[in-house]
């Protein structure tokens, strides 16, 4: 704590400063649950579109890619990559008309329209247990810089200063609404985009050469390789990064709530697209900055400090990487309040979009969007908000990158939603007790994969072969537990009556939803 200047402290405190405020100056303009969750739905494009890409990366990416850019290869850039080449494209061609032509305000409504409304509560409880976990590990990432810009040497002072950045974000969410969490993640996003500039500009200036010397060291230690096809089912390799970018990626655009309550939040589907492409944009720049920073701190460290570089590079250490050169290597008062301002807007960023979205699934879909006054959303909302604080100190205690275990929830979570929305939108003889089936076998593998294995000793799984290189890539998650649940769900729905007329008018992509049911009816 020593280490912190009155101008590091003063720089931090400014932008805490401003995004409470932001909150504050929303609080008065929440009258429904419109104006609190949808933003009243005419938010403009370019803030929506810098809030999905905030919402995206968060502290998960502060420390996790320029740690896999340090350590490793850029074949999780090329996953990355999915996103503004593939997944954007396909969401803003098809994907965003017929959403925004159904009229809904919760995605998952949609579920209830197409199959049943056990269906749809399903789809918002794995959604909400999804965003638990995801926040959970952006503030896991939080504690790992903190325990290196602070000199934590208890765990206490590392879980009280995750508690006031969760209690802060919840404030600002639960005060302001959606309106305050589209307009501080573009703050955010232009700090967390900020931040990364500067600190390439500054390693590139440490290491001696130079530019030059920075490509030349990349290259001779494979670190821009992102096109390897050697390797099994255990390696990061051009087919696991194939898998991880488009079946996570395509989860996370499709079938989350909160992708679903940003298009909602602009009038058109020109709005919606601009927005996603906005997105792509920063998403394109921003991660090829995070990982050209970390083979930047690859560079530097084996220069100087190649003990220090081996010493954190397993377990938690890895993520503590680029915190550990600001405090120590960058030099200069308020560079530590800089990467804390960075550090806050990419946490921020993340638990605001959460903690509303959650709220926003609770009322829209558990109590079919009806009106509960502002105030008893503003406490739902803190309510999440102070639970996900509580599990983000629990998963303090994991000795684990924060990327790993995001993967793996992501896989879960994200694969079970896609499966559901795709075989609803694409496969007209799909029925409820088909998603049940594909849900349950879907989850079967998942489990099979990340439990069961963990379970197996080495001969055993020297007798699985190749498959037991699963064991230690979470990158097939999204792809086992997607396919999985889709076959599954195709198969099993040939056991029962197919769905009738008004479950499919106008509900598959293919017909778009001109002729939809309308919000009051339910099918059963």
């Amino acid at each position: 704590m020593d280490s912190i200047s009155p101008i590091d402290w003063a720089i931090c405190g400014c932008y805490l400063a401003l995004v409470i405020g932001l909150g504050l100056f929303f609080s008065n303009k929440q009258k429904n649950n419109d104006d609190f969750f949808l933003g009243g739905r005419n938010m403009h494009w370019l803030p929506v579109g810098l809030s999905l890409f905030a919402t995206t990366f968060s502290s998960n990416s502060f420390v996790g890619l320029p740690a896999e850019g340090a350590y490793r290869d850029y074949h999780q850039l090329l996953a990355i990559f999915f996103i503004p080449f593939v997944v954007i494209p396909i969401t803003c061609i098809w994907f965003i008309p017929f959403y925004k032509g159904l009229g809904f305000v919760s995605l998952y409504e949609y579920l209830e329209r197409r199959f049943s409304r056990p269906i749809r509560l399903m789809a918002s409880l794995i959604f909400m247990l999804y965003s638990a976990g995801w926040m959970g590990t952006m503030l896991l990432a939080v504690s790992r810089i903190l325990d290196v810009v602070l000199d934590n040497q208890s765990i206490i002072q590392t879980l009280s200063v995750i508690a006031v950045v969760g209690l802060l974000a919840t404030i600002y969410t639960a005060v302001g609404g959606v309106k305050a969490v589209i307009w501080t993640d573009t703050i955010q996003a232009f700090a967390l985009f900020g931040g990364m500039v500067f600190l390439l500009a500054l390693l590139v200036s440490k290491i001696d050469g130079g530019f030059s010397t920075f490509l030349a060291t990349g290259t001779a230690n494979d670190k821009f390789t992102m096109f390897r096809l050697d390797g099994g089912l255990g390696e990061r390799n051009l087919f696991s990064a194939c898998a991880y970018g488009f079946f996570v990626y395509m989860g996370g655009q499709l079938a989350s709530y909160g992708a679903f309550q940003r298009y909602v939040t602009v009038d058109t589907v020109g709005e919606a697209r601009r927005a996603l492409i906005i997105k792509g944009v920063f998403t394109l720049l921003s991660c090829t900055l995070f990982f050209m920073v970390g083979t930047a701190l690859f560079v530097y460290y084996q220069q100087s400090h190649v003990e220090v570089f081996e010493h954190l590079g397993s377990g938690r250490g890895r993520d503590q990487l680029l915190p550990h050169f600001v405090i120590n290597f960058a030099g200069g008062y308020g560079m530590t309040g800089l990467i804390l301002a960075g550090l806050f807007a990419a946490a921020m960023s993340s638990l605001d979009s959460g903690i509303n979205s959650m709220t926003a699934t609770l009322v829209t879909d558990w109590y079919r969007g009806k009106e509960l006054g502002t105030r008893v959303n503003r406490f739902l909302t803190a309510a999440f908000g102070f639970g996900v604080t509580g599990i983000a100190c629990m998963l303090a205690m994991i000795d684990s990158p924060v990327f790993d275990i995001l993967l793996s929830i992501a896989g879960a979570t994200l694969g079970l939603l896609l499966a559901v929305m795709m075989l609803g939108m694409l496969v007209p003889r799909v029925n409820t007790t088909g998603v049940l089936a594909g849900l349950a076998s879907g989850l079967f593998v998942f489990a099979l994969v990340r439990l069961g294995l963990a379970r197996l000793d080495a001969q055993q799984l020297e007798n699985l072969g190749s498959l037991a290189g699963l064991k230690d890539n979470t990158w097939w998650d999204g792809l086992l537990t997607t396919v999985t649940a889709i076959v599954v769900g195709i198969a099993a729905s040939f056991l029962s009556p197919a769905p009738r007329s008004g479950q499919l008018n106008g509900l598959l992509l293919v017909t778009g939803p001109k002729h939809a049911a309308p919000p009051s009816e339910s099918a059963e």
